[in-house]
């Protein structure tokens, strides 16, 4: 449940404007105990201080602070891992009083397993707290020198501040016997100052053009400070004093610069042909190195894009009303988007040991160079019938050279990640988007959009015949890029089939037999997106709805692996009581196939060869879906009334947000996202909680 309440306030003088606007949130989750609240304060304030002087500011304030925040993922401090292992005929209430009789505040209850924590106590004992300040604001100066002479300088910053704690009962797992209670105080804050002179000329009434230079520099800065106490002299009492064993304690600090000029020019010929070209130059601390001083820092990248609005110059047939076609090549680069991965250092694995030294589990690479990206976009923008129908259609091409990827290696070397230069990677795609206005009437109106996205990923280029990108346990899942291949390649251990693609069953036990090398599974990145909207107005009544979906990706599953494997799925009912001949077929002795007629008895360890630890491919499944994404109702008060009412305007509404979902993924929502520690792990769902179905109430009110 959420409740959001804003108020706004708007006033202006002959050559000022300002806006102060204040919001707040309170969030209760759909797991007990959780939450969050949110005050947001923003002001804003334009004033012409001359007739050349221009002076704008805008600053965000945001506080985000939540008592407990869910612990997410797969692990006994997460509901979901409960979740998993849970008796689905057992009643969650005899789970409520979850300390032990005569051992309260020192040892849990573990009802039938001693896998999972009791929900309860991860709900109400084991907290996630924090507290988030975020200052946002930015201040302009322009000044007209005159008519075609201006110069602007900026200056943005973002800083914050947040706390976060832990806190972790005594039996809180076998590692955190005596619980444990762990802070951490991080700080970040980000400014960019930057400059630009323009200088603009219309030639003559055909011709016009103007040309931009200008410079920027952008500082980062970020600490975070943990102090951790694992282990505590009495239980439920969460502070480093409390520490049994003493407090270790860890500080990151990392800090990198970018400075950059650029320059743009821009041309128009009469109001129907258009060219702009840009140049901008980079230089970042991420790429420097103590290995190699005189190492470069600075990347350059190029664009230019023009465009001709051809209904300008052209005779057109009547219903067409304008039309424009672009072309645009662009250069992008990069630095290393973390600072310090280019110079090797140790690390303190345990501060309560004074001077102890261990080596980086992640390898750098004081060689790495920027990542570069070169882009080719044709399109074109027609607008149809008055203005009622709009379409845009661009395709386009982006080659990246060099990005940055960690690639996972042995363990035996000593780190488990090296950071590389991932040869080349070309993404090819189409973008369409198309919007009409079917009725257009007084009192009714209708107007629907499409949008239409398909993208193919190829990798051009590598360093080596392939590279892991991404890796789990279950059937040695892993995302592999090779040559020809691209970043979303999905392998693993899967079926051992026939030459026609059917499955092969072992002859003397029925079970599915597997492949001794890992096989492709399928690609991670859906093939293309869509979504459909329709807006429907009549007097006062909006309606709102939009539908989206996604086709051909896949992803693996562990919540339906643990759960198949513990027979909690439809797909194992069958063959329980009688036992299951699989649909494929059996290897003769002579290399020829039969189809499969054993029976495999222990229908236990049948289904663990289809959906168990070591077939990645039997939790693999498509990430296809169409989702009702939204609907919205809302109802604006006539003029009439509100001015009777003394108020400006009034809106009641209702809406929605992800109602409906039609999918084949057999746990939540295949539109996923998996952490681990700071990475998101892409096709891969560990663990995930469910997604939520949102219904609202909104009043808007103006004076």
């Amino acid at each position: 449940r959420t409740f959001t309440n804003s108020v706004s306030i708007d006033g202006s003088t002959d050559k000022t404007t300002a806006r102060f606007s204040a919001t707040n949130v309170q969030n209760k989750w759909i797991v007990p105990n959780t939450g969050y609240k949110r005050n947001t304060l923003a002001l804003s304030v334009n004033s012409k201080v001359t007739d050349k002087l221009t002076i704008n500011s805008k600053i965000n304030y945001n506080n985000r602070w939540s008592d407990n925040l869910p612990g997410s993922g797969y692990g006994n401090q997460s509901l979901m891992y409960w979740y998993i292992f849970w008796q689905p005929s057992a009643d969650i209430n005899w789970l409520r009083n979850y300390w032990v009789n005569g051992e309260e505040d020192r040892k849990i209850s573990y009802p039938f397993s001693t896998y999972p924590e009791n929900p309860y106590a991860i709900s109400y004992e084991f907290i996630n707290a924090n507290n988030r300040h975020t200052i946002t604001g930015n201040a302009q100066a322009s000044y007209q020198f005159s008519p075609n002479l201006m110069a602007q300088v900026r200056a943005a910053m973002d800083m914050s501040t947040e706390d976060r704690n832990q806190n972790r009962p005594y039996d809180a797992g076998s590692r955190l016997r005596e619980g444990s209670y762990r802070s951490q105080s991080v700080f970040s804050r980000e400014t960019n100052l930057d400059f630009l002179v323009r200088y603009n000329k219309e030639i003559n009434e055909d011709f016009d053009f103007s040309v931009t230079a200008g410079g920027s520099t952008l500082r980062n800065e970020y600490r975070r400070d943990e102090l951790t106490s694992d282990g505590l002299f009495y239980p439920g009492v969460y502070n480093h004093g409390n520490a049994r064993y003493g407090v270790k304690t860890k500080q990151i600090i990392e800090k990198f610069e970018t400075n950059s000029i650029y320059g743009l020019i821009t041309t128009g010929y009469k109001e129907f042909l258009y060219l702009d070209a840009t140049a901008r130059m980079d230089w970042t601390s991420t790429l420097a190195t103590i290995y190699y001083p005189d190492k470069k820092l600075n990347f350059f990248y190029p664009s230019i894009n023009g465009s001709f609005v051809f209904s300008k110059l052209w005779e057109l047939p009547e219903f067409i009303n304008f039309g424009k076609i672009r072309a645009s090549f662009a250069g992008t680069g990069s630095g290393v988007q973390r600072p310090y991965q280019t110079s090797f250092v140790y690390e303190n694995p345990n501060s309560l040991i004074g001077g102890a030294l261990s080596n980086p589990t992640s390898l750098v690479n004081p060689l790495i160079r920027p990542l570069r990206t070169t882009s080719l976009e044709f399109g074109t923008d027609i607008r149809m019938l008055k203005n009622r129908i709009k379409l845009d259609v661009a395709w386009y091409k982006a080659n990246s050279m060099d990005q940055h990827l960690y690639r996972f290696v042995d363990p035996a070397s000593g780190v488990s990640r090296f950071l590389v230069n991932f040869g080349e990677v070309e993404n090819k795609g189409l973008e369409i988007s198309l919007n009409t206005d079917q009725v257009k009437k007084d009192d009714f109106t209708w107007s629907s959009m499409l949008t239409f996205t398909t993208n193919k990923n190829e990798i051009k280029q590598l360093t080596d015949s392939s590279i892991v990108l991404q890796q789990r346990s279950v059937g040695s899942g892993q995302i592999v890029g090779m040559v020809g291949g691209s970043l979303g390649d999905l392998y693993g251990i899967g079926y051992l089939r026939a030459p026609d693609g059917q499955v092969i069953y072992d002859e003397s036990t029925g079970y599915a037999k597997l492949t001794n090398q890992v096989v492709y599974l399928g690609n991670t990145i859906p093939k293309g997106k869509a979504s459909f909207g329709n807006s429907f107005s009549y007097k006062g009544l909006r309606l709102n709805v939009l539908f989206d979906t996604q086709w051909g990706g896949v992803g693996h599953s562990l919540t339906h692996y643990k759960l198949a494997e513990q027979g909690k799925t439809v797909n194992t009912l069958p063959g329980r009581y009688s036992g299951m001949i699989g649909n494929g077929v059996i290897q003769n002795a002579d290399g020829t196939f039969r189809p499969n007629d054993v029976v495999a008895k222990n229908i236990d360890e049948y289904y663990r060869s289809h959906f168990g630890q070591d077939n990645a491919e039997g939790s693999t499944f498509p990430t296809d879906f169409i989702k009702f994404r939204e609907a919205r109702l809302d109802y604006s008060l006539s003029k009439n009334l509100v001015s009777r009412l003394g108020i400006n305007r009034a809106t009641i509404g209702v809406y929605g947000r992800d109602l409906f979902i039609w999918t084949k993924w057999p746990a939540f929502d295949p539109e996923f996202g998996t952490l681990d520690g700071g990475d998101i792990v892409k096709g891969f769902e560990i663990a995930q909680f469910p997604s939520t179905r949102t219904f609202g109430f909104n009043l808007i009110v103006g004076f």
